[in-house]
């Protein structure tokens, strides 16, 4: 299997689509969130920021075909994981964890001194997945401003407070 990881570009974006699409999929298994599966997903103009900003990274396979991608928003000590998604034919197969891995370096270089993300507490490809990758829950009281904010949006987008967390990998 030979995979690459590089920068998303424009010409991508139809397909960075269609894997996030595939990714919301899993969520039919989830009686509560099956909407999710329908939903929307971000918009080719987001896509668009993420690529312009150098802040969007995907695999690709040999025939060009992108098993998934990842979009970040640096901030002044975290780089925040806005999306990571892998379509659904390639999931399992370690593709988000070199997503992670290569954001955890890229930032580390930039002096980033943790990841953070948001996420559901009970879905098992959230954040138990994340947990066994070395993320940490956040305590609500040590949540940073941009964090309470996310959480809130959320909220805001019908998830109910109590099902999504914030947590954190520790860069080194």
């Amino acid at each position: 299997m030979s995979l690459q990881i590089r920068l998303a570009q424009p010409q991508d974006i139809a397909q960075l689509i269609a894997v996030e699409r595939s990714a919301a999929q899993l969520f039919h298994q989830q009686p509560a969130w099956r909407f999710i599966a329908e939903g929307p997903v971000m918009s080719s103009e987001q896509h668009a920021d993420f690529i312009q900003r150098q802040h969007e990274w995907l695999v690709e396979g040999a025939s060009g075909e992108i098993a998934g991608f990842i979009a970040v928003i640096p901030q002044s000590q975290d780089w925040h994981i806005a999306e990571l998604s892998v379509a659904a034919n390639w999931q399992r197969q370690g593709i988000g964890r070199r997503l992670i891995a290569e954001v955890a370096a890229q930032a580390a270089l930039q002096g980033a001194q943790s990841l953070t993300l948001t996420t559901f507490i009970d879905v098992p490809w959230n954040a138990p997945y994340y947990q066994r990758l070395g993320f940490r829950p956040i305590a609500a009281q040590q949540l940073s401003a941009s964090l309470k904010h996310q959480l809130a949006e959320d909220s805001a987008q019908g998830f109910a407070a109590d099902s999504r967390c914030a947590m954190e990998f520790t860069l080194s």
